[in-house]
């Protein structure tokens, strides 16, 4: 960890001299087009036949936020469930659907797939590193048909940092507290090369802290941190040739190091320390690296027809150290980490040492590979425009070989003793494995003022289970979208297209009939209006989502120890979004922006019970949806003058279900933020923040096992260069 921050430091202060050495005049904050966008600008939103976002810097700036769920909390019809507190692991949800590792929304970096296994395995943990990207487009109706494998919830693609069209560096650094500090750093440009533009990009970015959350000792001994560290690192490469052609490589690696927990606390330990964990979780730790390379190469092949091809490899490594299960002496058996340790107060004072008994701390050793191909055609014709694109994809995941060691605990009048043994594991290197195929056709439709967009995609995956088990899934979906110009500040949009989510390959290829699950089906509805009136813009839109066999994947990390189909259900709300930017007359400008949400679920049939204790047994026809709010709020404002800006943004929550059951519910809750930023030249500027200003303590998750905190009040203040 020492030598990746000496790496980063090393790294940054290099690009900055780069920058200097060969800065040009250009604007600091241009959002420069990227080549492979899913929507493009946020103009390009407005003719959307569906609902979509575009966050460019305009959104971004304001707070610089480094986690996900942070960022995409201004987006409606988005709901996240935070885990770590930090945005590694995000659970999203959109306009309804599940959110657990966010394996109905299809997440992407430019484009291209970024799971781990997004066929295989999709509720892995990974999340590309938001707090580098440029932008983020998010995808919520009909448009999202272009993109899978699943396609109920949406598409969130990551925008990197594009190559600057002439030569920029930017540096920006911050400390804050419980130690956090945050670097962000590139440098690129584009000089005239052999007939073309020959651009480059390199980029930096490091966020490391040591933790808000304190571990609990056995014998007085000191409460340690909980830190945690992530490194990510880009280069990119890229020609322009003459023609108008175009030619990029990227890659990318990850690393991260940090403390984390599948273990949650009792109601009674979050009410007295929301921000604890317990001396049994003192040994868990996260170790994970992912290395990402694409080349990718767009051709006009003609006036009316274009050419976009990618070659992606993504492969990702990680060994979650952590508290596995938990046995009080004379219990007969393990109570694994997921099944409610929390609840019982025997197994929790046996973590805090107060009780004898012992618990297992497992290396859980994985690697992933997913690989694939990619190639799309663009044809305009007369009033038509048609795009077809191709898919292959590859994933295999591997069970390294790993260990699981046994903590004993003696515990005693005067003092308690911990004892370790070693129990060594072997691994399984065909685990789950994948391959697909994907092809699907759109066609924009030009009536003048309408256009109408029909559309078809066809999935067929071949799933491999324990290197013996196969299966075969396939799928056909249809769509048909329409946007109409009512005037020049009004545009309606509706559509409506038919949605899937696809098992992991366990699931999908069990050894068993009853652990044998097929692919969740939805129809997925949508209308809505978007449009501007003198300085006011607005959207809002109406969602119904029908679906069918929902889909409950297996994942500790959900409360699931099996994967379940669980009947039919329903999510329908409304969704605002409303801004603007007083300015006129006044010397400095107001922007403001809202956002709601209103979200309605229903299990509709009750069918598929799950097994007892898990957190989606008994789903009965009527219940809602857990982790899914009837109400959510985002309100922004702020004021820039010459030098000087300051925002305040204010999100509030309605309370949850924690079980499909509904017995169990979190409160709502609300949260403050504020930043502010200072000019002290063209190119130089100081930065600040306050999350959570009013230092509210909430809950957002009692997953995995146990009551989870959202983040305390964290202030932080730096420095920002552009040259």
């Amino acid at each position: 960890m020492n030598k990746t921050k000496a790496l980063a430091l090393c790294s940054s202060t290099a690009l900055l001299a780069v920058g200097w050495a060969y800065s040009q005049e250009k604007s600091p904050n241009a959002n420069y087009l990227n080549e492979f966008n899913v929507i493009g600008t946020k103009e390009s939103s407005k003719t959307l036949q569906g609902s979509g976002t575009v966050l460019d810097s305009s959104d971004l700036d304001a707070f610089r936020h480094t986690n996900i769920n942070e960022i995409l909390r201004q987006v409606p019809g988005v709901y996240v469930r935070p885990e770590d507190g930090y945005g590694f692991f995000p659970n999203i949800s959109m306009r309804g659907v599940n959110p657990s590792r966010s394996n109905k929304v299809t997440i992407m970096e430019d484009g291209v797939p970024s799971s781990p296994a997004p066929i295989a395995d999709p509720a892995a943990y990974y999340s590309p590193t938001a707090g580098r990207m440029s932008g983020f487009e998010i995808l919520k109706g009909s448009s999202s048909l272009k993109h899978g494998p699943n396609t109920t919830g949406g598409v969130i693609n990551y925008l990197s940092t594009p190559i600057p069209s002439e030569q920029e560096s930017y540096l920006r650094g911050t400390y804050g507290s419980f130690n956090e500090k945050i670097i962000h750093a590139y440098s690129g440009g584009k000089i005239d090369f052999a007939g073309g533009r020959l651009g480059y990009l390199l980029e930096v970015f490091d966020h490391s802290s040591d933790g808000w959350k304190n571990i609990g000792s056995i014998n007085g001994e000191p409460e340690k941190n909980s830190p945690v560290s992530k490194s990510d690192f880009v280069f990119k490469l890229g020609y322009d040739f003459a023609d108008g052609d175009y030619l990029e490589f990227k890659v990318g690696r990850m690393d991260m190091d940090a403390d984390v927990s599948y273990q949650g606390l009792s109601k009674t330990d979050f009410d007295a320390n929301p921000y604890s964990r317990y001396a049994g979780t003192e040994h868990d730790n996260m170790d994970a690296d992912q290395t990402r390379y694409h080349i990718r190469y767009r051709s006009d092949l003609s006036d009316s027809l274009s050419l976009t091809s990618t070659l992606f490899l993504n492969q990702f490594n990680r060994n979650w150290y952590k508290l596995s299960k938990v046995k009080e002496t004379t219990d007969a058996k393990d109570t694994k980490v997921g099944k409610g340790v929390h609840e019982d107060s025997d197994l929790v004072n046996v973590l805090k040492g107060n009780t004898s008994g012992s618990y297992h701390v497992k290396s859980n050793d994985r690697s992933y590979e997913s690989k694939g191909a990619m190639l799309a055609f663009d044809y305009e014709v007369n009033n038509h425009n048609f795009d077809l694109g191709f898919r292959v994809m590859s994933d295999d995941y591997n069970k390294n070989a790993y260990h699981e060691d046994k903590y004993t605990v003696t515990a005693g009048a005067d003092e308690t003793n911990t004892s370790k043994e070693y129990i060594p594991k072997p691994g399984n290197d065909n685990y789950k494995d994948a391959d697909s195929f994907e092809i699907y056709l759109t066609d924009d439709i030009d009536y003048g003022k309408l256009t109408v967009s029909p559309g078809v995609r066809y999935t067929t995956i071949d799933y491999k289970y324990d290197g013996a088990n196969a299966r075969s899934l396939d799928e056909v979906i249809f769509g048909i979208g329409g946007v109409y110009d009512w005037s020049e500040s009004l545009t309606l949009f509706s559509g409506i297209h038919q949605g899937q989510t696809f098992p992991d390959a366990e699931s999908a290829s069990s050894d068993t009939d009853d652990g044998l699950r097929s692919q969740e089906t939805s129809i997925n509805f949508e209308f809505g209006v978007r449009g501007s009136s003198e300085n006011i813009y607005y959207e809002i839109a109406y969602f119904n989502t029908q679906l069918k066999d929902m889909l409950f994947l297996e994942s500790a990390a959900g409360g699931l120890e099996n994967s379940y189909n669980l009947g039919e259900g329903s999510a329908q709300g409304l969704e605002f979004l409303i801004g603007s930017n007083f300015s006129d007359g006044l010397g400095f400008n107001i922007p403001v922006s809202a956002s709601l949400t209103f979200t309605d679920t229903e299990f509709e049939s009750g069918e598929g019970e799950a097994e007892a204790g898990s957190s989606v047994n008994g789903a009965n026809q009527g219940n809602e949806f857990r982790y899914i709010p009837d109400t959510m709020i985002n309100l922004r404002a702020g004021l820039e003058f010459e030098r000087v800006s300051t925002y305040l943004n204010y999100h509030y929550q309605s309370s949850v279900f924690t079980d499909t059951a509904n017995s169990a519910k979190l409160g709502a809750y609300g949260v403050l933020d504020w930043s502010g930023s200072y000019k002290l030249s063209e190119s130089a500027a100081i930065v600040g923040k306050v999350t959570n200003l009013t230092d509210e303590v909430y809950a957002h998750s009692i997953l995995p096992d146990g009551y989870r905190a959202g983040a305390p009040r964290i202030a932080s203040i730096g420095m920002e260069f552009n040259f």
